[in-house]
């Protein structure tokens, strides 16, 4: 908990330099608090109180005051202060409120944004696969909300500070008896918070950790609809996730209860022995008079509501100020990136080598290792493996999403980086993934092109007329994961919306796995037309007549110590 509290001064430093409108509601906190010290200094006059010592003194200033203003130093006249007093303060955090949720909603959207740019372009790859989809879901949705609003709750702990030390103070000058029976009052209520306190951490950790998985679930399930219908698991996959809400809900609704109880308890308590205090016909009220009564038990709610409120947020922010760090630890600085949907070539790659390679996800269990080879511009090159032979890190490597633990990747006699690969390379997976637009954004995804070069690639992939047939052609939306295209037509979706990018290097994965015999020969024949001579064409490929049609077959086993090319 300590090492989560470091992260809180850098998060709230970052917001004040982000969001300039941070300084007006900074202002608007010291004029709430400058009123809030007024309207309790006014409970001293309304009580009656005065003499020599320092209430003498706050009831001197008062007068003084209405003697400014014209108007005589009464009991009226200080009730009427005290309700022009309130009404400032209740129109001033009124508008501090306004602005602090404004400004938290903005932190929550700034910072879902720059989760998501992190996640796109820098998140290792190895990591997001070593994380669940949840921990993502959680940290882009939830954790984004509980960080913009620890502005509000920081705003808050300090308001609910000031106004509880003002009233202390105020309670000090009126009755030095009832100020320390106070503070030991508050004293046994700081044990009984402490102790619920650790409830109310455990409990949210709790939490955190069921959203995730139920994100997970939820997002597994629409992935794999299909699936479980076909085997009848309906049942068994919607009674895994409604046990998880189901939790989850539980243990938000404790640590909101338990918050509320830290707010209103001491307050609660305080009142019921005020009531016994002032029990009509009672013999503890000591001959004070109902006025005084009046002045410390509006002092002493004054301060209990502040301090409720100072634990309220407080607490809030104690549990939320992980998810700022979660934030921080998973995007750091921001990064400035190219345009990935916009060719970004500086000159045309000619060669691209590996040189003695070696990644394990484990250790001791290598998935390559001491791997050598070369691809050259105008070869089709085929890499086949049995399962887990290293196929898809392979794949993952040339397109610089993981890093080589051993050796290097060379592009033309120079060690490359992820973002040179990125720029050079482009990926067909086997399921191509279909985004909730038109076919022509599906295709494009930001980039920038006319029309004619999407009907050339639509062509070289034998779906131009299917295309052209379509209501809207082009401009045709595609329902959810592509449910309105075959299996085979998603692929060649696919495959056109890579050669749009005229990359060179361009990896199919399985990506013809769909296609029957007549169109997987002609779309392959398309492929060759557009990258002869401009690039190299690698198939990762299980199919023998795939790898036949390759100038160099690069063969992995499960266990590689090296790697076979054929030519």
């Amino acid at each position: 908990m300590i090492r989560n509290l470091r992260h809180l001064p850098y998060f709230l430093l970052y917001v004040m330099r982000r969001f300039r409108v941070t300084q007006a509601i900074i202002a608007l906190t010291i004029c709430v608090l400058l009123l809030e010290y007024a309207v309790l200094s006014l409970m001293i006059p309304l009580s009656g109180a005065g003499g020599t010592d320092a209430k003498g003194a706050v009831v001197r200033i008062w007068t003084e005051v209405a003697q400014m203003l014209g108007v005589s130093a009464t009991q009226a006249t200080w009730l009427w202060l005290f309700l022009v007093l309130m009404a400032l303060r209740v129109l001033v955090g009124l508008i501090h409120g306004g602005l602090t949720t404004w400004l938290s909603k903005q932190v929550h959207r700034h910072l879902s944004e720059k989760t998501f740019r992190r996640v796109l372009y820098d998140e290792p790859i190895a990591e997001i696969y070593r994380r669940s989809i949840g921990y993502y879901i959680t940290l882009a949705g939830d954790d984004t909300f509980r960080a913009g609003m620890l502005v509000n709750s920081a705003f808050q702990s300090l308001g609910g500070l000031m106004s509880a030390m003002a009233g202390f103070l105020l309670l000090y000058l009126f009755s030095h008896p009832l100020f320390w029976g106070t503070m030991g009052f508050l004293f046994v209520c700081a044990l009984i918070i402490a102790w619920t306190f650790r409830m109310l951490m455990h409990a949210n950790q709790q939490s955190v950790e069921l959203s995730r998985e139920a994100g997970t679930a939820y997002v597994e399930a629409l992935n794999s609809l299909r699936s479980i219908r076909s085997m009848g698991s309906e049942g068994f996959v919607l009674h895994s996730y409604v046990d998880q809400i189901r939790r989850y809900v539980q243990l938000l609704c404790t640590v909101e209860v338990g918050k509320q109880c830290l707010k209103v308890l001491p307050a609660l308590l305080l009142l019921c022995v005020g009531i016994v205090v002032v029990w009509p016909g009672a013999s503890l009220s000591m001959g004070l008079t109902t006025s005084y009564f009046f002045a410390a038990t509006t002092l002493l709610i004054r301060v209990f509501m502040s301090l409720g409120v100072m634990m309220t947020s407080g607490s809030t922010l104690i549990i939320d100020v992980r998810a700022a760090k979660d934030i921080h630890e998973l995007t750091g600085d921001p990064q400035p990136h190219a345009n990935a949907a916009l060719p970004h070539h500086e000159r045309a790659l000619s060669r691209l080598e590996f040189r003695d390679v070696g990644f394990s996800y484990h250790p001791g269990k290598p998935i390559l290792d001491r791997l050598t080879c070369r691809f050259e511009i105008g070869k089709v090159y085929a890499i086949t493996g049995r399962s887990g032979s290293g196929k898809s890190t392979l794949a993952d490597m040339l397109l610089g999403l993981i890093e080589p633990q051993k050796g290097q990747i060379i592009i033309d006699g120079s060690p490359a980086h992820a973002q040179q690969l990125r720029d050079h390379v482009v990926l067909v997976e086997q399921q191509a993934r279909i985004f909730s637009a038109s076919v022509r954004e599906n295709l494009l995804l930001g980039m920038k092109c006319d029309d004619s070069r999407i009907w050339r690639a639509l062509r070289a992939v034998d779906l131009e007329q299917h295309v052209q047939g379509l209501p809207a052609g082009l401009n045709t939306p595609m329902t959810y994961q592509g449910a309105n295209f075959s299996g085979g037509q998603r692929q060649r979706l696919g495959i056109a919306r890579a050669i749009l990018r005229e990359p060179n290097v361009l990896i199919l994965d399985e990506a013809t796995s769909a296609l029957d015999e007549r169109t997987r020969e002609a779309v392959l024949a398309g492929l060759h037309d557009c990258m002869k001579g401009k690039g190299i064409l690698v198939f990762i490929t299980h199919e023998q007549e795939v790898a036949e049609l390759a100038d160099v077959v690069i063969n992995l086993t499960p266990v590689l110590a090296s790697a076979d090319a054929t030519t």
